[in-house]
């Protein structure tokens, strides 16, 4: 074994994780969780109709239903057939599924982009841990060739 590296399993030592890198370790474990947390309410809610209606990001939802506006030449139109009916609900139904598919786009961004600050958290925080054990350890780190 090389003298300038600790052998794998004593390479973290539980007395070096503290302070700063104990709380990017788990700042960055929550911001994990919430993003997948957040993620999965997202998957669930495309599945259910109308469950944009009771979301708590509703500024979301409705930056969604900004960029998809009804056709406007339905505003003003009033069904006269059957089968008029029916294609106005086809209208409908195709628009409230764009609406629900660029909403989850949307939140599938801002868990993705959660879930990225996180995983940078906790690399920062286990590297700073691990220099940290090594330096308790007394093992000098490698000079770099100039």
């Amino acid at each position: 074994m090389p003298s300038d590296a600790l052998p794998i399993f004593a390479r973290y030592r539980w007395s070096a994780l503290n302070g700063r890198a104990r709380r990017r370790l788990l700042g960055g474990t929550l911001l994990l969780l919430a993003a997948l947390a957040y993620a999965a309410f997202a998957g669930a809610n495309l599945a259910r109709r109308g469950a944009d209606d009771r979301a708590f990001d509703q500024p979301l939802v409705r930056l969604a239903v900004r960029m998809n506006p009804p056709p406007p030449h339905l505003f003003m139109y009033q069904p006269q057939t059957g089968r008029e009916v029916y294609l106005s609900a086809v209208i409908r139904d195709q628009r409230d599924m764009v609406i629900g598919l660029t909403a989850l786009v949307f939140r599938l961004i801002a868990s993705v982009t959660v879930g990225g600050f996180g995983l940078i958290l906790m690399t920062a925080g286990s590297i700073e841990w691990e220099v940290r054990s090594e330096a308790a350890a007394g093992v000098a780190p490698p000079l770099s060739p100039a």
